[in-house]
C-alpha cells in the first residue's frame, strides 16, 4: 500500500455513478455498493480487507464485480486480487482473481462478474492477513466498478484428539485399590477395544476397555481390585483413538499416551505389630531399640 500523504480517498454518499473523478466511492443507488475507478489522479485505487485467520483454514474470498457506469465512458477496466501476510511487505497477485475487463459499454451498466478465490495455505492460521482488490488507470475514460457482496469463508483447522486428564491422575499416590480408571479426551472420539490398558505393574495387564463410540471419556472398571503398593501404568494407543469430525486429517491422536500412579499399602489387620508402634518406652531415656527377635 502507498505511504504517500492523503493516500486514503473515499468519495462518500454518491448517487450518480457517472461522476468522472477517480478513487474509491460509496454509491447510494438502488443497489448500493462501493466502487473503484482509476484516473489521472488515482492511478491504482483499491480497498483492503483485514482478516484474522487464527485457527482457520481454506480461506475463500468472494465478491461480485459490477459495472455500474452507464455513461459514454468505455475502457478496458482490469481488477486484480492480491494478498499478503502481516502489515508490511509486497502484495502477491492471485491469478485466479484477475479480471481483465470488468466493464462493458459505452452506455451500458449490466455486467456482473463473480470472483471466488481460495487463498494460499500461507494465509491460514495467521493473526493478520490483508486482501487487496485493486484496479488501475486504464486507457481511455475509466468506468466505475462496484465491489459488492463481499464474503470471506473458512473452515476450522482440525486438531488431533488428545488425552486431557486421567483418573487417577498422572503421578497420583496412595490410590485406593478398588478405584476405577477414567480417561478424558479433548473431543468426541471412537475408541477401539483394547486401545486403553491398565498394567500393574508395567507389563502385567489387569484391565482394558471395550469398544466405545462417540464418547469424550472412557471408564474402565477392573474385574478385581488393583494390587497393593504397586506402580500402575495407563496406556492409550494413538492408533486406536479417532475423532468424530469429518475434517481430516488429522483423525487419530498424534502419539501414544502414558501415565502412571501408585496404589496404597494394605491396611494392617487388628493385632498386627506395626514397626511405628515399637517404642523405647516409659520415659526410659536409656532404652535401646533391638530389631533382632529370638523365636
Amino acid at each position: 500500500m502507498s505511504t504517500l500523504a492523503n493516500d486514503v480517498d473515499v468519495i462518500a454518499n454518491q448517487t450518480n455513478p457517472n461522476i468522472t473523478n477517480g478513487g474509491v466511492a460509496e454509491f447510494e443507488i438502488t443497489n448500493p455498493t462501493i466502487a473503484l475507478q482509476g484516473s489521472g489522479t488515482a492511478d491504482a485505487p483499491y480497498i483492503v480487507l483485514y482478516l484474522n485467520t487464527t485457527g482457520q483454514s481454506n480461506i475463500t474470498v468472494a465478491y461480485n464485480l459490477r459495472d455500474i457506469d452507464a455513461s459514454t465512458d468505455n475502457a478496458v477496466q482490469p481488477v486484480a486480487l492480491q494478498y499478503r501476510v502481516g502489515s508490511s511487505g509486497n502484495f502477491t497477485n492471485l491469478p485466479a482473481g484477475f479480471v481483465a475487463d470488468a466493464t462493458t459499454g459505452p452506455s451500458l451498466a449490466t455486467l456482473v462478474t463473480p470472483v471466488s478465490v481460495q487463498l494460499p495455505a500461507a494465509a491460514e492460521n495467521q493473526p493478520e492477513v490483508q486482501v487487496r482488490i485493486i484496479t488501475t488507470n486504464a486507457v481511455g475514460n475509466d468506468e466505475w466498478v462496484g465491489i459488492d457482496d463481499i464474503s470471506v469463508s473458512a473452515s476450522v483447522v482440525d486438531v488431533a484428539p488428545s488425552v486431557l486428564t486421567t483418573a487417577p491422575a498422572n503421578g497420583a499416590s496412595n490410590v485406593v485399590v478398588s478405584s476405577n480408571v477414567t480417561v478424558n479426551f479433548s473431543e468426541a472420539v471412537d475408541v477401539a477395544a483394547g486401545a486403553i490398558t491398565v498394567e500393574c505393574p508395567a507389563g502385567n495387564l489387569v484391565a482394558s476397555n471395550a469398544v466405545a463410540n462417540n464418547v469424550s471419556s472412557v471408564l474402565i472398571d477392573p474385574a478385581s481390585d488393583l494390587p497393593f503398593s504397586t506402580i500402575c501404568v495407563i496406556n492409550v494407543a494413538a492408533s486406536g483413538v479417532s475423532d468424530e469430525d469429518t475434517n481430516d486429517p488429522p483423525d487419530n491422536m498424534d502419539a501414544d499416551f502414558i501415565s502412571s500412579f501408585s496404589t496404597t499399602a494394605p491396611t494392617p489387620s487388628p493385632g498386627d505389630v506395626v514397626i511405628s508402634q515399637v517404642y523405647g518406652g516409659g520415659g526410659n531415656s536409656g532404652a535401646t531399640y533391638n530389631s533382632t527377635f529370638a523365636p
